[in-house]
């Protein structure tokens, strides 16, 4: 039977109130809380009992202290007087416990009150709150317009969506939090003139599901990786996982073993950040160094479809060429849509290099018809540069309906570029569930089209 448990509580700071009800259920069944550390609420097992927990705070206290300051410890040695006992502290969050039936209460002044834990979360949570809250409306706003500037590259890409969504929970928790804090802190004040203890607001309900939203966002991504066969990527997320890990658990052991030396606040909390950030910087080069290494040894390569495949498309597929090539391709694939950029150029040593024949597309591979529509939308609105608002109307590029046949597609259009500087003659190709756009430096063939059907149709 395990002595030990560890939790990730979904409880704020400020709400003593649902605090010290879940402590006494967690008493009940036979947990006693021991420590809250960076990776979550840390309890013994110990004979059920009823206890009763009070949460008080200390503005003053910082989580560097070597000890607890004079005044704090004063404090404690009132409450253990009455019957309270220190069970823990967190920031400036101070948990005491009590096994008498009727309690002396800690706090018997409410006004007192709102102004102490008001002042204590001015010091922490609401700065950290804030932060957050305007971080992530930056990040969400900047992940929204990417939607809806290009659908393509955003749901071919899991981290975009996975990172979007996360930026937009943040954004949700926290405005939640702070509008709550804010909201009971009016009523607590005018309760407290009247000698009134107003029970502070739960908030579990919103944190719970924004877990839930978590984990099936982290579900999506790892779905997207393993059933595109991104085993590189599979590895980065768990190698991203254990730094993370390393990080929390060395971040509570470096500042905990520093207080144990009885260093300095400010000592302490300065090496502990360059120790933590060290942690966090040897883990996160030897991913990546672990990644690389493991590339280079073709563990993650993949030839299982078109998108897979190095470049679908070559000016050697089309002509026969006696120049050496450079070819740049960059793939996003997910479950819903693959996209993949190729630009083919010679080498800069081939004498008038810009004369010889060279190209550059893109390829889009939609996996979900509901999504045909909306992604050839968007390549027409990408060939046309209707998105660019800075070029005048009578510049921008237009569209014309070709014949698809020869190209062995659904629809076909010709750039017109109006612009009249474009280096290449361009194409968009609408095949069954594959969307090209391509640009050729030389008139394209009859014969030429036939293959390129044949290559990515």
């Amino acid at each position: 039977m395990r002595k030990t448990k560890r939790r990730m509580e979904t409880l704020s700071m400020y709400d003593h109130t649902g605090i010290s009800a879940h402590l006494e259920k967690m008493a009940e069944k036979g947990w006693m809380l021991e420590r809250i550390a960076n990776y979550g609420w840390i309890y013994r097992r110990m004979e059920p009992k009823k206890i009763h927990f009070a949460v008080s705070y200390y503005p003053k206290a910082s989580e560097y202290d070597p000890e607890y300051p004079e005044a704090q410890q004063t404090f404690h040695d009132f409450c253990a007087h009455t019957g309270w006992a220190l069970v823990c502290t967190s920031f400036q969050m101070q948990i005491f416990c009590n096994e008498n039936e009727n309690p002396v209460p800690i706090e018997t002044d409410p006004v007192l009150e709102v102004e102490t834990i008001d002042d204590a979360m001015n010091k922490s949570f609401l700065r950290g709150h804030f932060l957050l809250m305007g971080l992530s409306l930056l990040m969400g706003f900047l992940f929204l317009m990417g939607v809806y500037g290009n659908i393509i590259y955003t749901l071919a890409d899991p981290m975009k969506v996975f990172s979007g969504l996360c930026w937009l929970l943040v954004f949700v928790l926290a405005v939640t939090e702070i509008m709550t804090y804010y909201r009971w802190l009016k009523k607590a004040k005018i309760a407290a003139e009247q000698g009134q203890f107003l029970d502070t607001p739960n908030t579990r309900w919103i944190q719970k599901a924004a877990l839930w939203v978590l984990a099936i966002a982290a579900t999506y991504l790892i779905v997207n990786f393993a059933a595109v066969g991104n085993t590189m990527m599979l590895f980065i997320l768990g190698g991203m996982a254990v730094f993370t890990g390393l990080t929390y658990y060395s971040a509570d052991g470096i500042k905990r073993l520093f207080k144990k030396w009885k260093l300095s606040k400010n000592t302490n909390r300065i090496v502990s950040f360059l120790l933590t950030w060290l942690v966090a910087f040897m883990s996160m080069n030897l991913v990546t160094f672990g990644t690389v290494a493991l590339k280079e040894k073709g563990l993650f390569d993949r030839e299982d479809d078109f998108m897979a495949v190095e470049h679908p498309l070559r000016v050697e597929d089309l002509m026969e060429v006696d120049h050496k090539y450079v070819t740049e391709g960059s793939p996003k694939e997910s479950i819903l849509l693959a996209h993949r950029h190729v630009r083919q150029r010679p080498w800069f040593d081939v004498e008038d290099w810009s004369k010889v024949p060279h190209m550059e597309y893109d390829l889009v591979k939609v996996k979900w018809p509901f999504l045909y529509d909306d992604c050839k939308d968007q390549k027409i609105k990408d060939v046309t540069q209707a998105a660019q608002l800075q070029i005048p109307y009578e510049q921008r590029d237009k569209i014309e309906a070709v014949d698809p046949n020869p190209w062995g597609a659904k629809d076909a259009y010709h750039v017109i570029d109006m612009g009249e500087d474009d280096e290449y003659d361009r194409y968009l190709l609408c095949y069954e569930d594959v969307l090209a756009e391509i640009g050729f430096s030389w008139e394209i063939a009859e014969d030429q089209k036939r293959i390129i059907g044949e290559k990515i149709g």
